[in-house]
Protein backbone atom coordinates (compact mmCIF):
# COMPACT_ATOMS: atom_id res chain seq x y z
CA UNK A 1 0.00 0.00 0.00
CA UNK A 2 1.01 3.67 -0.68
CA UNK A 3 1.05 6.49 1.94
CA UNK A 4 -2.41 7.84 -0.34
CA UNK A 5 -3.93 4.68 0.37
CA UNK A 6 -2.97 4.66 4.45
CA UNK A 7 -4.28 8.18 4.73
CA UNK A 8 -7.81 7.43 3.13
CA UNK A 9 -7.73 4.06 5.21
CA UNK A 10 -6.99 5.92 8.53
CA UNK A 11 -9.27 8.72 7.33
CA UNK A 12 -12.49 6.54 6.98
CA UNK A 13 -11.42 4.62 10.25
CA UNK A 14 -11.89 7.97 12.47
CA UNK A 15 -15.15 8.70 10.29
CA UNK A 16 -13.81 11.91 8.69
CA UNK A 17 -14.68 13.61 5.74
CA UNK A 18 -11.96 15.20 3.50
CA UNK A 19 -12.96 18.54 4.30
CA UNK A 20 -13.11 17.82 8.06
CA UNK A 21 -9.66 16.19 8.03
CA UNK A 22 -8.62 19.72 6.20
CA UNK A 23 -10.49 21.34 8.79
CA UNK A 24 -8.63 20.15 11.41
CA UNK A 25 -5.44 20.39 10.08
CA UNK A 26 -6.14 23.69 8.93
CA UNK A 27 -5.26 23.22 4.78
CA UNK A 28 -8.12 22.91 1.81
CA UNK A 29 -9.69 20.17 0.72
CA UNK A 30 -7.77 20.49 -2.15
CA UNK A 31 -4.71 19.55 -0.29
CA UNK A 32 -6.48 16.74 1.43
CA UNK A 33 -7.38 15.30 -1.90
CA UNK A 34 -4.36 15.58 -3.85
CA UNK A 35 -2.54 13.55 -0.63
CA UNK A 36 -4.99 10.68 -1.56
CA UNK A 37 -4.58 10.72 -4.96
CA UNK A 38 -0.72 10.99 -5.07
CA UNK A 39 -0.98 14.50 -6.63
CA UNK A 40 0.80 15.87 -3.60
CA UNK A 41 2.30 14.94 -0.25
CA UNK A 42 2.05 16.84 3.09
CA UNK A 43 5.01 18.49 4.53
CA UNK A 44 7.19 17.81 7.35
CA UNK A 45 5.17 19.25 10.27
CA UNK A 46 1.48 17.96 8.81
CA UNK A 47 2.95 14.19 9.14
CA UNK A 48 2.77 14.97 13.08
CA UNK A 49 -0.56 16.40 12.74
CA UNK A 50 -2.18 13.56 10.98
CA UNK A 51 -0.51 11.07 13.52
CA UNK A 52 -2.50 12.76 15.90
CA UNK A 53 -5.29 13.49 14.81
CA UNK A 54 -5.60 9.75 12.64
CA UNK A 55 -4.64 8.26 16.27
CA UNK A 56 -1.46 6.19 14.44
CA UNK A 57 2.17 6.75 14.55
CA UNK A 58 4.48 8.31 11.47
CA UNK A 59 5.77 4.82 11.30
CA UNK A 60 2.60 3.34 10.24
CA UNK A 61 1.09 6.54 7.75
CA UNK A 62 4.19 5.52 5.92
CA UNK A 63 3.36 1.75 6.07
CA UNK A 64 6.09 1.01 8.38
CA UNK A 65 4.54 -0.51 11.18
CA UNK A 66 6.79 -2.49 14.27
CA UNK A 67 6.22 -6.21 12.13
CA UNK A 68 7.33 -4.73 9.28
CA UNK A 69 10.46 -3.25 11.06
CA UNK A 70 11.07 -6.88 12.71
CA UNK A 71 10.54 -8.52 9.46
CA UNK A 72 13.06 -6.20 7.62
CA UNK A 73 15.71 -6.90 10.12
CA UNK A 74 15.72 -10.33 9.81
CA UNK A 75 15.93 -9.97 6.10
CA UNK A 76 18.46 -7.72 5.99
CA UNK A 77 16.03 -4.94 4.63
CA UNK A 78 16.92 -1.99 6.19
CA UNK A 79 18.62 -0.27 3.22
CA UNK A 80 14.63 -0.56 1.50
CA UNK A 81 13.12 0.73 4.33
CA UNK A 82 15.56 3.82 4.51
CA UNK A 83 15.08 4.53 0.62
CA UNK A 84 11.30 4.95 1.30
CA UNK A 85 11.47 6.81 3.96
CA UNK A 86 14.02 9.08 2.43
CA UNK A 87 12.08 9.66 -1.12
CA UNK A 88 9.15 10.46 1.27
CA UNK A 89 11.63 12.68 2.73
CA UNK A 90 12.35 14.22 -0.99
CA UNK A 91 8.98 14.78 -1.51
CA UNK A 92 7.73 16.87 1.25
CA UNK A 93 10.43 19.81 0.83
CA UNK A 94 8.10 20.90 -1.88
CA UNK A 95 5.67 21.84 0.57
CA UNK A 96 8.30 23.03 3.01
CA UNK A 97 7.75 25.78 5.28
CA UNK A 98 10.73 25.14 7.90
CA UNK A 99 8.83 24.21 10.82
CA UNK A 100 9.63 26.30 14.15
CA UNK A 101 8.71 24.24 17.34
CA UNK A 102 6.94 26.45 19.77
CA UNK A 103 7.66 26.79 22.93
CA UNK A 104 4.78 26.33 26.12
CA UNK A 105 6.22 29.68 27.60
CA UNK A 106 5.90 32.84 26.16
CA UNK A 107 9.24 33.94 27.33
CA UNK A 108 10.69 31.23 25.88
CA UNK A 109 9.14 31.84 22.70
CA UNK A 110 10.60 35.73 22.91
CA UNK A 111 14.10 34.23 23.80
CA UNK A 112 14.68 31.57 20.54
CA UNK A 113 13.14 34.27 18.23
CA UNK A 114 16.09 36.69 19.81
CA UNK A 115 18.45 34.23 19.47
CA UNK A 116 17.63 33.10 15.41
CA UNK A 117 17.58 37.13 14.62
CA UNK A 118 21.32 37.41 16.37
CA UNK A 119 22.12 33.84 14.64
CA UNK A 120 20.94 34.98 11.25
CA UNK A 121 22.03 38.70 11.15
CA UNK A 122 25.68 37.50 12.06
CA UNK A 123 26.00 35.09 9.31
CA UNK A 124 24.74 36.88 7.24
CA UNK A 125 26.24 39.93 8.09
CA UNK A 126 23.06 42.08 8.10
CA UNK A 127 20.38 43.85 10.30
CA UNK A 128 16.86 42.13 9.80
CA UNK A 129 13.39 43.85 9.12
CA UNK A 130 10.90 42.99 11.80
CA UNK A 131 9.86 39.51 12.35
CA UNK A 132 6.29 39.35 12.36
CA UNK A 133 6.25 35.30 12.56
CA UNK A 134 8.83 32.58 12.75
CA UNK A 135 8.84 28.53 13.33
CA UNK A 136 11.79 25.97 14.34
CA UNK A 137 11.80 22.16 14.26
CA UNK A 138 14.70 20.30 15.94
CA UNK A 139 14.71 16.80 14.03
CA UNK A 140 16.41 15.41 17.19
CA UNK A 141 13.77 13.93 18.73
CA UNK A 142 12.31 11.96 15.61
CA UNK A 143 12.80 8.60 15.70
CA UNK A 144 12.58 8.55 11.80
CA UNK A 145 16.13 10.35 11.82
CA UNK A 146 17.47 6.95 13.04
CA UNK A 147 16.44 5.72 9.22
CA UNK A 148 17.29 8.98 7.72
CA UNK A 149 20.06 11.56 7.11
CA UNK A 150 17.75 14.51 7.88
CA UNK A 151 19.09 17.69 8.83
CA UNK A 152 20.05 18.92 12.55
CA UNK A 153 17.36 21.69 12.67
CA UNK A 154 15.27 24.04 10.17
CA UNK A 155 13.49 27.46 10.64
CA UNK A 156 12.11 29.96 8.95
CA UNK A 157 11.79 33.69 9.90
CA UNK A 158 8.39 36.10 8.26
CA UNK A 159 9.14 39.97 7.85
CA UNK A 160 7.33 43.04 7.87
CA UNK A 161 8.94 44.26 4.82
CA UNK A 162 11.90 42.68 2.42
CA UNK A 163 15.29 42.43 3.33
CA UNK A 164 17.35 45.04 1.23
CA UNK A 165 21.28 45.50 0.92
CA UNK A 166 21.55 41.51 0.20
CA UNK A 167 25.46 41.42 -1.09
CA UNK A 168 26.78 39.64 -4.03
CA UNK A 169 27.81 36.05 -1.90
CA UNK A 170 24.01 35.81 -2.74
CA UNK A 171 23.51 33.00 -5.59
CA UNK A 172 20.67 32.66 -7.76
CA UNK A 173 20.75 29.24 -7.66
CA UNK A 174 22.10 26.40 -5.68
CA UNK A 175 25.11 24.46 -7.30
CA UNK A 176 25.24 20.85 -7.92
CA UNK A 177 27.46 20.20 -5.17
CA UNK A 178 25.67 21.82 -2.46
CA UNK A 179 22.22 19.45 -4.32
CA UNK A 180 24.07 16.52 -3.73
CA UNK A 181 25.79 17.38 -0.29
CA UNK A 182 22.54 18.60 1.41
CA UNK A 183 21.09 15.99 3.44
CA UNK A 184 17.80 15.86 1.93
CA UNK A 185 16.96 16.69 -1.50
CA UNK A 186 14.47 20.14 -1.53
CA UNK A 187 12.33 19.28 -4.39
CA UNK A 188 10.73 22.61 -5.34
CA UNK A 189 12.23 24.88 -3.03
CA UNK A 190 14.61 26.42 -5.44
CA UNK A 191 11.49 27.35 -7.83
CA UNK A 192 10.04 29.06 -4.15
CA UNK A 193 13.10 31.15 -2.86
CA UNK A 194 15.36 33.53 -4.98
CA UNK A 195 18.17 33.50 -3.42
CA UNK A 196 20.70 31.16 -1.49
CA UNK A 197 23.84 31.01 1.19
CA UNK A 198 24.89 28.37 2.19
CA UNK A 199 27.91 28.92 4.95
CA UNK A 200 30.70 26.26 6.28
CA UNK A 201 29.82 27.12 10.47
CA UNK A 202 33.79 26.08 11.27
CA UNK A 203 35.51 27.76 8.30
CA UNK A 204 33.14 30.46 7.37
CA UNK A 205 33.52 29.76 3.62
CA UNK A 206 30.42 30.66 1.58
CA UNK A 207 28.82 28.48 -0.81
CA UNK A 208 31.62 25.73 -0.60
CA UNK A 209 31.21 22.27 0.51
CA UNK A 210 34.83 21.05 2.31
CA UNK A 211 35.15 17.51 1.23
CA UNK A 212 38.73 17.53 1.23
CA UNK A 213 38.92 16.27 4.74
CA UNK A 214 37.71 13.60 6.91
CA UNK A 215 36.25 15.91 9.50
CA UNK A 216 32.38 16.66 9.91
CA UNK A 217 30.76 20.33 9.09
CA UNK A 218 28.31 21.44 9.70
CA UNK A 219 26.52 24.15 7.64
CA UNK A 220 23.87 26.30 7.38
CA UNK A 221 21.83 26.87 3.84
CA UNK A 222 20.02 30.03 3.97
CA UNK A 223 16.94 30.21 0.91
CA UNK A 224 15.13 33.92 0.88
CA UNK A 225 11.64 33.82 -0.57
CA UNK A 226 11.16 37.64 -1.90
CA UNK A 227 7.42 37.12 -2.18
CA UNK A 228 6.78 35.74 0.79
CA UNK A 229 9.16 37.92 2.51
CA UNK A 230 10.54 34.43 4.20
CA UNK A 231 14.06 33.25 4.64
CA UNK A 232 14.49 29.79 5.51
CA UNK A 233 17.31 28.35 7.13
CA UNK A 234 18.64 24.31 7.02
CA UNK A 235 20.97 23.68 9.29
CA UNK A 236 22.99 20.45 8.63
CA UNK A 237 26.62 18.12 8.69
CA UNK A 238 28.36 16.38 6.47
Amino acid sequence: MKLSDYLKQYRKDNNLTQQELAEKLYVSKQAVSKWETERGLPDIETYKELSIVLKVSVDELLGLDNNTKKEDTKKNKNVLVIILITLSILLLFIFVTIIIAINTNNNDKDNLKNELISKVEEDLNLKLPNVKEYKYTDFSDWSISKNVNLPKSMFYLIFEEEIKNLDMLWLSELTIDIINTIPVNLGDLPEHCDYFKIIDLKTKQINKINMNDYEVHSYILYCYDISNKRLIAINFEV
